[in-house]
């Protein structure tokens, strides 16, 4: 069981799309709501120590294009181990836009196949009150069983990922001197 939910957690960050029917043309989008500024946003998805703050133990990024985005839910194991997700840079616009796609899968993965037509775009947007709002745009979805199973499968993980960012930034937000 432990092994499944991290399984989930791995490469829930490249998935980060909602169970919602995708639409015709294989986009699902989904919004969220962060308690934290769009620099306390965007340094917890492009440092490495912020992807450890929320996401995972074990996270490194190259924040180019091209660059990897990796993590490992194992605090045990290594970056590079067979439990690494690996994430592929595609494009980014400083504090606005981000893109993925998932080239290196866990061991065990069930929707590896699935997922290779995927790709994600975050999109972070200021509100008022030192919020942001992240946008996250699945792309490549079919109407195909394992694509729909996929979207479900993540549907959980979704929340509970964003919950994660969510919490974490609030209380770095709290604990900051004043």
């Amino acid at each position: 069981m432990r092994q499944n939910i991290s399984v989930t957690l791995a490469v829930a960050l490249a998935f980060l799309v909602s169970a919602q029917t995708a639409a015709e043309d294989g986009r699902v989008e989904y919004q969220a709501e962060i308690d934290a500024d769009i620099d306390a946003v965007w340094k917890a998805f492009t440092t490495g120590a912020g992807l450890q703050s929320w996401m995972a133990p074990l996270a490194e990024i190259e924040l180019v294009v091209g660059g990897k985005m990796k993590a490992n839910y194992n605090a045990e194991g290594e970056i590079g181990d067979s439990t690494t997700i690996e994430n592929t840079i595609l494009s980014f616009d400083p504090k606005r836009m981000l893109s993925l796609k998932a080239t290196k899968f866990p061991e065990g993965f069930p929707f590896e196949e699935t997922a290779k037509a995927t790709w994600s775009v975050f999109y972070f947007s200021e509100l008022p009150s030192s919020r942001t709002k992240v946008t996250v745009v699945g792309l490549g979805y079919s109407d195909t069983e394992p694509s729909r199973r996929m979207r479900e499968f993540f549907a959980i993980a979704n929340k509970q990922l964003l919950d994660r960012l969510n919490e974490s930034l609030k209380k770095q937000r709290a604990n900051a001197p004043q």
